[in-house]
């Protein structure tokens, strides 16, 4: 159980890190269109930065937002495995990236079509945010795998 706790709290850490990622290098990018300067460096301390203040600093803490849809959606995951004979790794991979998705779908709405997650703007941006949620919910459903073995 405590490791489940461990597990569960670590895949939504892993999402928020990755979902900074994607969101620091879709500024990087757009800055290096309007040929800004962007080193190593500067990437690297506007990502440590974004870490620190996306999860302390914002109205919205995004680590409190994807933890809300990651248990969300592997509770009904969970509630779901009992009927649907499917893998875990799997079955919490689609739920990981269905919250993901929820969340760059439906913020818009909540917050008068803006954009919380900047990165999430394009089709693009939203695809790759979604793989990372498929990402750590794979690796959540994985480790419990691992645990019933």
């Amino acid at each position: 159980m405590l490791l489940n706790s461990f597990n569960l709290i670590l895949s939504i850490v892993i999402a928020t890190c990755l979902v900074i990622l994607q969101e620091t290098m879709s500024n990087m990018f757009w800055l290096i269109t309007i040929d800004m300067p962007v080193t190593i460096g500067i990437f690297l301390n506007t990502y440590f930065s974004n870490l620190f203040l996306m999860n302390l600093g914002g109205a919205i803490p995004i680590i409190a937002l994807i933890a809300i849809g990651f248990l969300v959606a592997y509770l009904v995951t969970k509630i779901l495995l009992i009927w649907v004979n499917l893998s875990k790794s799997y079955a919490y991979a689609l739920a990981g990236a269905a919250a993901i998705l929820a969340i760059v779908l439906l913020m818009p709405l909540a917050f008068y079509n803006l954009d919380v997650l900047a990165g999430g703007r394009s089709f693009l941006g939203k695809s790759i945010l979604v793989f990372f949620g498929l990402i750590s919910g794979y690796y959540f459903g994985n480790s419990l795998e691992k645990e019933r073995t």
